[in-house]
């Protein structure tokens, strides 16, 4: 079993300077951009027991992996090196990878109609049809299709138009009868769009992290392609270790009521490791998709500082 110290290790070779800090985090200096002792401040920061690194000077973050890509290291010792280091790189509390059902995607067939409650809430086909937002005719519930990184199809949850508790359910025995074997899903194992935004973001590209499906879709209609949902306002250790593995700034827009501005903070500091910002929305206005399409771009062109948000929230902290 690695201990989990190999990672330490492996920077070390790597990292000029690498100081032990009051926590699981070292800081070093960044070799991806030159920095040298004496010459420079130390702008790196890696965690030995995750493996994540990020540089603060703009070089952005990852794995080991990226690490050593960003390095100019060639591919064949980059393969060396990795598999050197432990095969998981979440936290020394991983556990053994589920099995995952990948359902086909006929399925959504079933729930190929268009649902009339978001067309009136503002929505757009072009950008319900984007994302295959359906309709449960017998259940009365709006479905919205969850898919891993690589665009396959794992799960399936369908919304109640009623705001009672447990609105959201994520389709199990649902599935049976179309003749369907229940899959082994859990909708936190995921981001919702993750197969959009993952794959395909460029360095210097914000990730905007939302709580529910509709925001995250009028955030797409705002113009906001970079964005996704944690399908709650709970952030579960691999949706933390997906957004921190990009290496990009995230912004929070959470909604704006004491569970969401509560959920803000706590997240705010599980990535701690990234860049982030907190939008802060308008007094009166409950969820992004309560704003009109400017008035979302406008406030989040002015997003706050972690501070300012612990400041503005203090009674949450």
């Amino acid at each position: 079993m690695p201990s989990e110290t190999d990672f330490e290790s492996f920077y070390r070779e790597h990292v000029p300077g690498l100081k032990t800090g009051p926590s699981s985090n070292l800081t070093g200096f960044c070799p991806i951009h030159g920095e040298t002792p004496g010459k420079s401040k130390p702008s790196l920061s890696v965690n030995v027991e995750t493996g994540l690194w990020y540089c603060f000077a703009g070089c952005g973050g990852g794995t080991a992996r990226t690490f050593l890509e960003a390095l100019g290291t060639k591919r064949s010792v980059i393969d060396r090196e990795v598999s050197k280091l432990p095969k998981t790189a979440q936290t020394k509390r991983a556990k053994k990878k589920k099995e995952v059902t990948v359902l086909p995607e006929k399925l959504l067939g079933v729930f190929d109609y268009c649902p009339l409650a978001l067309l009136r809430d503002g929505f757009s086909k072009e950008v319900l049809f984007q994302h295959d937002v359906g309709y449960d005719k017998e259940l009365n519930r709006i479905t919205f299709p969850i898919r891993a990184k690589n665009g396959q199809l794992v799960g399936i949850v369908g919304r109640r138009r009623n705001p009672d508790f447990g609105k959201y359910k994520v389709y199990t025995s649902e599935l049976l009868k179309y003749g369907f074997n229940v899959p082994s899903f859990s909708k936190t194992d995921y981001l919702w769009r993750e197969d959009k935004v993952l794959p395909a973001i460029e360095p210097g590209e914000d990730i905007f992290v939302v709580e529910g499906f509709k925001a995250a879709l009028w955030f797409v209609q705002s113009g906001f392609e970079q964005v996704v949902a944690l399908m709650g306002s709970h952030m579960s250790e691999k949706q933390e270790h997906k957004l921190l593995s990009t290496g990009q700034r995230i912004v929070l827009c959470l909604d704006n009521d004491d569970a969401g501005k509560k959920a803000s903070l706590k997240i705010s500091h599980k990535l701690r490791g990234a860049r982030r910002l907190i939008v802060s929305l308008p007094e009166g206005i409950h969820q992004p998709d309560d704003l009109t399409e400017r008035e979302l771009c406008d406030v989040c062109s002015t997003p706050i500082s972690i501070s300012e948000a612990k400041r503005k929230w203090h009674e949450f902290l």
